[in-house]
């Protein structure tokens, strides 16, 4: 792992992707921006929350699709960042998130969760090449509610 002053830089650069990854989703209305988070090969996991695995922008996308047609509001608050491997251009880091919401038909959401994150760095910056999100505290009922069809 980089030391010293490279370190805080890349550290600082790696926050700083997480957060406009939260900015994305918090928008609920910028589908390419959201998707200039994620390298091509990005995996989504979020079988932590009971949610399925998606691979690839196609599928990413897809649900984030469906996430914007749901939600009216977003809002994510990211604590507790660590850098947890810096190796040249690969990273993993791990972060608190508190995510609130209000969906179209009036469902309330507050969780209260982990990101468990690679990225990698490219000419682009730094991107989410594997995403997984888990709870940090017990998932209320609201999540399937909103987030689960059929």
């Amino acid at each position: 792992m980089a030391d010293g002053i490279e370190y805080l830089i890349e550290k600082n650069a790696l926050e700083e992707a997480v957060v406009k990854y939260c900015v994305a989703v918090d928008k609920l209305d910028d589908l390419d921006f959201m998707m200039t988070n994620f390298t091509e090969d990005a995996v989504l996991d979020l079988t932590g929350l009971e949610l399925p695995r998606f691979e690839g922008h196609e599928q990413i996308r897809g649900f984030y699709t469906q996430v914007f047609a749901d939600m009216s509001h977003h809002m994510h608050i990211l604590t507790n960042f660590r850098v947890v491997k810096l190796a040249g251009n690969e990273a993993q880091v791990y972060a608190y998130v508190t995510g609130m919401g209000r969906s179209k038909a009036g469902v309330d959401i507050q969780v209260f969760v982990y990101y468990d994150l690679d990225l990698r760095k490219s000419d682009g910056g730094w991107k989410i090449s594997r995403f997984f999100e888990a709870p940090q505290l017990p998932m209320p009922e609201s999540v399937t509610q909103v987030h689960k069809k059929g």
